[in-house]
């Protein structure tokens, strides 16, 4: 991963260590400040566009905020294909990039939104209780659980034609999603929704420079407005995820000394699925259930399809079930966060008028804890073996 310019900048300010430090703490910022920008601009988006809420945050939040993590994966297949990396790279880092993407999502993610409608239960209108569109969740979660599945079987039954014909019915199943998604629930009405950020700040700037206002930006702001606070708010995002996974991986490989593979897999998706995290949390803050939770199941059905498409087609795909080598890793990781979705999926099933206690949620933590025990096992007490690992 090649160093930004500022890294480049405060590294030749300050000792190494001090620097890494320093650039963690940033990125971190720049991930809340990208966070909250994006999920203003995002809701406007949707409005100006005439899309759903649900869509809103199944599709456009969930797959700009989905992209950090899905260009890790892809840089490494693509320079294995061209040559400029190699295979055992894009197996290592491709694979667990993209499974630990959805296990993040169906783990920690969804157990931080039941987390935080509890912390945030005194100010929410809802209280305690959950409210959100269950027709939309009940389908993100469908086409994750269905995609990830036959994503797991391609791994199982290793016949090349046999992976090819997933991969394709793969990208299918995500475009009758989007198709679905689309033409589902309500619109947001422009009433309900901040300022615009941005539109704010033209607003002040108008003021001070003609002592008067020109439009009104914020309340009621132009599309070019929105999709550049929203484009912007992402390009922060991005930039943050990037320095924060490059700061991750050198507390990994220089302090505790973890293989790439495992750094692939848990700490890489870790920090970038951060902006999902902090839209989510931002948005249960806010009363808006459908957004916070339709970001992160919608990027779920995404990683569930898309991106594992890759990994069938352009790399080992490595998900055995031996014990002690990465495969073993990755395979347990798919198969926890397919309970996970289930038991999510199958309680969204049974709420009545969308309202859901968030306890169901908190399972999550469950999974990511017991899957973080049996990753240290394997790293500090009996190693990583076996192909998958390359180290």
């Amino acid at each position: 991963m090649s160093a930004s310019p500022l890294t480049l900048v405060v590294g030749q300010l300050l000792p190494p260590t001090v620097t890494n430090l320093t650039l963690l703490v940033v990125s971190f910022m720049l991930l809340l400040l990208g966070a909250e920008i994006f999920t203003n601009g995002v809701e406007w988006l949707g409005h100006r566009l005439g899309v759903s809420e649900s869509a809103t945050g199944s599709i456009l939040a969930a797959v700009g905020t989905a992209l950090p993590e899905t260009m890790i994966p892809v840089i490494a297949i693509l320079q294995a294909v061209m040559g400029s990396g190699s295979q055992e790279a894009a197996d290592a880092v491709g694979v667990g990039a993209i499974l630990g993407a959805p296990f993040m999502l169906s783990t920690i993610a969804m157990f931080l939104v039941g987390a935080s409608v509890l912390y945030f239960s005194g100010r929410r209108n809802f209280g305690a209780q959950m409210h959100f569109n269950e027709e939309a969740t009940q389908r993100d979660l469908s086409f994750f659980l269905v995609g990830y599945t036959l994503a797991f079987l391609a791994a199982i039954i290793t016949n090349e034609l046999f992976g090819i014909a997933i991969g394709i019915l793969l990208v299918l199943l995500y475009l009758v999603y989007l198709v679905l998604s689309l033409r589902s629930g309500e619109l947001v009405e422009g009433e309900e929704l901040e300022e615009l950020h941005l539109g704010e700040l033209v607003e002040g700037l108008s003021e001070r420079l003609t002592s008067g206002k020109t439009g009104n930006h914020a309340d009621d702001p132009n599309t070019v407005l929105v999709v550049l606070q929203t484009l912007g708010a992402l390009g922060i995002i991005i930039a943050g995820a990037h320095m924060f996974v490059g700061q991750t991986t050198w507390v990994s490989e220089e302090i505790l000394n973890i293989p790439a593979a495992v750094i692939a897999l848990l700490i890489a998706p870790l920090a970038t699925e951060l902006p999902e995290k902090f839209n989510s949390i931002i948005w249960i803050s806010r009363d808006k259930d459908t957004l916070a939770l339709g970001n992160i199941s919608g990027a779920m059905a995404f990683q569930g399809t898309l991106p594992v498409t890759l990994g069938i087609l352009f790399t080992s795909w490595d998900l055995s079930l031996t014990w002690g080598t990465t495969g073993f890793l990755n395979a347990f990781s798919a198969i926890l966060a397919i309970i996970s979705g289930s038991i999510l999926y199958l309680r969204a099933r049974n709420i009545k008028e969308g309202n859901m206690s968030p306890y169901p949620f908190l399972i999550g933590g469950a999974f990511y804890a017991l899957f973080l025990v049996v990753l240290l096992y394997h790293v500090f007490v009996i190693g990583i073996s076996a192909a998958g690992a390359g180290h």
